[in-house]
């Protein structure tokens, strides 16, 4: 006759414990995640924003070493924290200044989950004295107290990839209160250097980034001047270089080294007083897509800008190199806004997740076809001055602008690259 064993009292307890913290860490994601961001979703920067960024970046050399003051407005401020956290994941921001409180709204984007696909944070600073202080924080549905609020946001800035950026401004920033035009800060201009040296010092976290750059040397090298170099002719090969020598663990380290490495070699003079390059290439070809090179510089400036933790380049490349074009009289062009988005498209999915940063390097080592990573230029209207766009979109918010950038976007997301796997 058989006997059913007993489970011990203390297994029972653990099993119970678990199952708790299971049901309690799922209804926290019920409650946190939803299908609908709360903001609509950003259209990214517009020709003025980033005019306005770079004006607001500029330093003289006499100002390095004395406290500067800016004053930015409501507008500036939104540019200003959505491109911080753009180089740590998808989001959508939207921040409000008035009667001094600063009223803040901002949705990241989650990779897709059974309960939902948005996380929504909400929260008012207020200006007490000479400090700030958190009020109203919600995460999703749930609200937390004002004085757990205000010890858990600065604990989580020191803890997490955003620490660096917190360290420099306790640093740096000497004093920060509201105006009548929006938010006056004052800071010593060495913030500027201490930021480059946060960027350098990141960029020596990729051992293998001379590897990459060498091997470039070698492609260009053997090239036939008789051809364009595709912009293929130097991501397959790397990439497939990168997909040999990496595990899961170290794909995004990897596909961060070999951006900055092509990016290195397309913007062979812009970016070497930034990145620790260390290398001059026997050759220095153009790169071609669709037999033109800005699409190239398009693609990989702004494929930098989402997959490397690079705001001090932006002040150089720009989110919107199309900037640069306007300035010399070409106009504003949405195929060089299609290279833009689908560049920003490449550089989250190489480094979205070791799974995605992985798959990537596979397929991109299986492809020499540029059309595989930027789409159809077909069609996109270009050459607009300013006064033929404002007769023909108005503004940058108007149904017909966005209309063009849904169509962009709906190329993008055809392109298998793109597509959930």
């Amino acid at each position: 006759m058989s006997k059913s064993l007993a489970v011990p009292r203390s297994v029972k307890l653990l099993l119970y414990a678990c199952l708790i913290v299971a049901l309690l860490f799922n209804l926290l994601l019920l409650f946190t995640l939803d299908d609908t961001p709360l903001l609509p979703i950003h259209r990214g920067f517009n020709r003025e924003d980033i005019q306005r960024a770079k004006q607001i970046l500029h330093l003289s050399p006499e100002e390095r070493d004395h406290i500067k003051t800016i004053v930015l407005n409501q507008n500036d401020i939104n540019i200003a924290v959505g491109y911080l956290l753009n180089h740590f994941f998808e989001n959508t921001v939207r921040i409000d200044i008035g009667n001094g409180v600063i009223v803040a709204q901002i949705a990241v984007f989650v990779p897709p989950t059974f309960w939902g696909r948005y996380l929504d944070f909400s929260f008012k600073l207020i200006e007490t004295g000479q400090q700030f202080s958190i009020k109203s924080l919600k995460i999703g549905e749930i609200s937390i107290p004002d004085p757990a609020a205000n010890y858990l946001v600065p604990a989580i800035a020191r803890i997490t990839p955003l620490k660096n950026y917190w360290q420099l401004g306790q640093q740096y920033i000497k004093d920060i209160r509201f105006t009548a035009e929006g938010i006056q800060i004052s800071y010593l201009g060495a913030i500027v250097d201490a930021a480059r040296q946060l960027v350098i010092q990141k960029h020596r976290e990729y051992p293998n980034l001379h590897v990459y750059q060498q091997q470039i040397n070698d492609i260009v090298s053997r090239h036939d001047p008789s051809w364009r170099l595709s912009l293929m002719d130097l991501m397959q090969p790397l990439f497939l270089s990168a997909y040999q020598r990496s595990t899961q663990e170290t794909a995004i380290r990897e596909n961060r080294a070999v951006i900055i490495a092509v990016g290195s070699y397309i913007f062979k003079y812009d970016l070497r007083r930034y990145l620790p390059l260390g290398l001059v290439y026997s050759k220095e070809y153009s790169v071609f897509a669709y037999k033109r090179i800005d699409i190239p510089q398009h693609f990989i400036a702004s494929a930098l800008l989402a997959a490397v933790d690079a705001s001090i380049l932006g002040e150089h490349l720009g989110e919107d190199k199309e900037l640069a074009d306007a300035d010399r009289g070409s106009g504003f062009s949405f195929i060089d806004l299609s290279a833009d988005r689908a560049g920003s498209r490449f550089g989250r999915q190489a480094t979205g997740s070791p799974a995605q940063a992985r798959e990537l390097q596979r397929r991109l080592a299986q492809t020499k076809d540029y059309t595989s990573i930027i789409p159809d230029i077909k069609g996109l209207p270009e050459h607009l001055d300013e006064p033929a766009f404002r007769a023909r979109f108005d503004n940058t918010d108007s149904a017909l602008y966005r209309g063009m950038l849904a169509e962009i976007d709906a190329r993008i997301d055809a392109l298998p690259l793109y597509r959930p796997h």
